[in-house]
């Protein structure tokens, strides 16, 4: 697993969580608003509603009434861009508009509390003793016990009694899923006369007592069965491509992309997404300085239709992500025990992840741009068996620049990727500049149809003489649930959804005469071409 996000994107993914107040991973016009004007007044500003709309309105590019990540993010950096804030001032706005974002759900009470909302989550599932994604009357009468013995005078003991299931049961199927309970419980909340803060420390007492209760007498799960990728390199594809042949709703029509590698009980007291993957590595006797990432099939989707989540093991931190919630499902009786291993590639020793140069560096590294451009395009370094890198070392002068893209967003913005450049020097190279490129419709492309997506340009300029070593890897793992999601899928995909550009070794040196600016030349596999994309291949 990688070792992050950049900074900002994490801040940017923080902040549009604060704002989603419903967690639907979309901002009406009314959360949207109703954070602004709250901040707005928090602040003692006076807040013109029409000024909110517009800002609303701008941000919409597809004109759907609601923002997604993509949108949300776009317009916060340009707003960012126009006050001509540095990387760091950025950085710290977001937190300090996050933090006030949540402070202000806290005041608008329990039902918008993000604390009480992902409480209320845990002991959903601490609850969900057979783990298929409902509570049974056997489970929720069993858990009232429990419940009693904390609420005390803090809340309304009838909160998980007979009456209140027969309450919140309102589709009348004899079981609750998580939006019936989440609403029973906010109802419930919203007739107590107590503080959101005392609300959410009871919540969280409950949910310490119910975790030790399940784990009581346990030290680990019960053998999990391991699954690989069975290609020993998988091709890397695009979303959109990527589960074109892949099986919906039956995992085991796809065995023969995946390899069965024997049985793991789980230690209950992992902490980490890396303790996991430390153990996995073990067993599959894989280099330890190998990144994986790692999925497992989680309880039904709500509604119980169609096949189990499928869900991207997360959490580089004790207490973070959900390594935690993984252990205590797949120690429940109706848990899939399986973990899907893939994305397998080298962890750098040397190399570090770099930041990319932000608004106030950027003029100043193009400003020292003299000379030619050499571009690494992902479609040819990457897509089906890829091409061959340029031979190393490769020769550059002061003043050129490396350009490599990659692409931004898919589906016409529905799944998005991220692009981590890793580097030893970067005095002699520029740490990445930013350059989002708009794609133009081809001419076969139907008039009407939606637009293509954006492509990224990361920018190395080179500095001074020396030799750097670099690669960049771009992702869509953590986009891969949503695909499953939406097409079906009982397992990932059995593709990459990782892959690597690189390592490329440079040889700067210096200018030879005047540097002079020449047109953009791409590497094809073979060699440097005024032409995008790979070499033709001859016919066999």
């Amino acid at each position: 697993m990688d070792e992050g996000a950049d900074e900002i994107e994490s801040a940017l993914t923080q902040l549009f969580k604060a704002y989603d107040l419903d967690e639907s991973g979309f901002l009406s016009r009314e959360e949207f608003l109703a954070i602004e004007m709250r901040l707005h007044y928090e602040d003692g500003q006076v807040y013109r509603g029409e000024s909110g709309c517009a800002k609303m309105t701008l941000a919409d590019l597809d004109s759907s009434g609601f923002l997604d990540f993509q949108e949300f993010r776009v317009r916060t950096l340009t707003a960012y861009q126009e006050m001509g804030m540095s990387r760091q001032e950025v950085l710290d706005h977001m937190t300090e508009q996050t933090q006030k974002a949540l402070l202000e759900r806290a005041k608008m009470g329990p039902r918008y509390h993000a604390g009480i909302r992902q409480a209320l989550r845990n002991i959903f599932a601490l609850f969900d003793v057979n783990g298929d994604g409902c509570l049974s009357p056997e489970e929720w009468i069993s858990a009232q016990k429990t419940v009693a013995s904390e609420v005390s005078d803090d809340l309304d003991e009838g909160w998980i009694d007979e009456a209140a299931f027969q309450a919140a049961d309102t589709n009348g199927d004899g079981v609750l899923d998580i939006n019936e309970f989440l609403e029973a419980s906010f109802a419930m909340f919203e007739g107590v006369k107590k503080r959101t803060d005392a609300i959410l420390q009871t919540l969280q007492r409950i949910e310490k007592v119910l975790h030790q209760q399940r784990m009581a007498g346990r030290k680990e799960t019960a053998p999990v069965t391991i699954y690989v990728q069975t290609p020993e390199k998988p091709p890397f594809h695009a979303p959109s491509q990527a589960w074109q042949d892949e099986p919906a709703e039956d995992a085991c029509e796809n065995a023969d992309s995946w390899k069965e590698c024997g049985e793991v009980a789980l230690p209950l007291n992992l902490a980490t997404a890396e303790d996991v993957m430390a153990l996995l590595r073990l067993h599959l006797r894989l280099p330890f300085d190998t990144w994986v990432s790692v999925f497992y099939i989680g309880p039904p989707r709500e509604g119980g239709a169609g096949p189990r989540s499928v869900t991207l093991l997360r959490g580089e931190r004790p207490g973070e992500g959900n390594t935690t919630a993984m252990l205590s499902y797949l120690s429940k009786p109706n848990a899939e025990l399986k973990l899907f291993v893939k994305n397998l590639r080298k962890r750098p020793s040397k190399l570090v992840r770099q930041p990319r140069a932000f608004l106030e560096e950027r003029d100043g590294l193009f400003a020292q741009r003299s000379g030619a451009s050499w571009g690494l395009d992902w479609e040819t370094q990457l897509v089906g068996e890829g091409e061959k890198l340029p031979p190393r070392p490769m020769v550059m002068q002061v003043g050129e620049t490396l350009i490599i893209e990659v692409p931004q967003t898919d589906e016409n913005g529905e799944y998005r990727y991220t692009a981590n450049a890793y580097m030893d020097k970067t005095d002699v190279i520029s740490k990445p500049v930013n350059e989002i490129i708009e794609v133009k419709k081809g001419k076969s492309k139907k008039k009407g149809g939606p637009e293509p997506d954006p492509l990224l340009q990361l920018t190395f300029v080179a500095l001074k003489e020396g030799k750097c070593v670099l690669f960049v890897d771009v992702s869509w793992e953590d986009q891969e649930e949503k695909l499953c999601l939406t097409h079906r899928l009982a397992a990932p995909v059995a593709k990459h959804t990782i892959a690597r550009i690189g390592p490329v070794e440079i040889d700067v040196q210096k200018s030879a005469g005047k540097p002079e600016k020449g047109a953009l030349q791409w590497w094809n596999g073979e060699k440097w071409s005024g032409k995008k994309g790979p070499k033709k291949k001859g016919k066999k």
